[in-house]
């Protein structure tokens, strides 16, 4: 974090007055099959952000990028701060996290007219580690045997949910004019550049 090339703005960098030009969110501390790990989903992001010269704030706080753990009463706050402050947010979708946080968030972006982009990361379907797609996991007859049928159909049901809430959220923001969607990093980093030239 010495590097003066990283661009990242801690929750103790903003409580000092600094403020971030973009806020990068979304699918954080994946459950791992081994327990929480970080998403390398947004380190290419930040590299790239890093070599423009664009600061950011991520939330996805973690003793590898900001030499600690979230600590909810330091970074909560500055993470909406952040969301509601900076130029533009980029929220990423990942396939392995419901986001329903997240959505929401989108959600409140789009109904004050914050700009914002959603960043589907192999995100448009949701497929949690272990799990895998809806599809995948209706034919899990040896899952279903383990865990009983309560358990399994319970399961059926969150892999329904999350892949629902990808679907109503793009219907639902499909006009949105503060609202952009990509589904690569290419076009998120076109829709960046072009986002924070307008």
């Amino acid at each position: 974090m010495d590097d003066p090339r990283v661009m990242l703005v801690t929750s103790e960098m903003m409580e000092a007055g600094e403020k971030p030009l973009l806020f990068t969110g979304g699918a954080c501390n994946i459950q791992g099959l081994s327990g929480p790990i970080r998403n390398p989903g947004r380190d290419r992001l930040a590299r790239w952000l890093d070599e423009h010269g664009w600061s950011y704030f991520d939330p996805q706080v973690h003793p590898s990028t900001h030499g600690r753990d979230y600590i909810w009463g330091i970074d909560g706050p500055q993470e909406k701060k952040a969301r509601e402050t900076a130029k533009l947010r980029v929220y990423e979708i990942t396939s392995t996290t419901i986001a329903g946080v997240t959505m929401l968030e989108i959600m409140d972006d789009a109904r004050v007219g914050r700009v914002s982009i959603v960043w589907f990361n192999d995100g448009l379907s949701f497929a949690p580690i272990g799990l895998g797609n809806y599809d995948q996991l209706k034919k899990n007859e040896v899952l279903r045997h383990k865990v009983g049928e309560t358990v399994f159909q319970h399961l059926l049901a969150y892999v329904k949910a999350g892949r629902q809430l990808r679907n109503e959220l793009v219907l639902m923001l499909a006009d949105c004019p503060h609202i952009v969607f990509v589904n690569s990093v290419e076009e998120l980093k076109k829709a960046i550049l072009f986002l924070l030239e307008a």
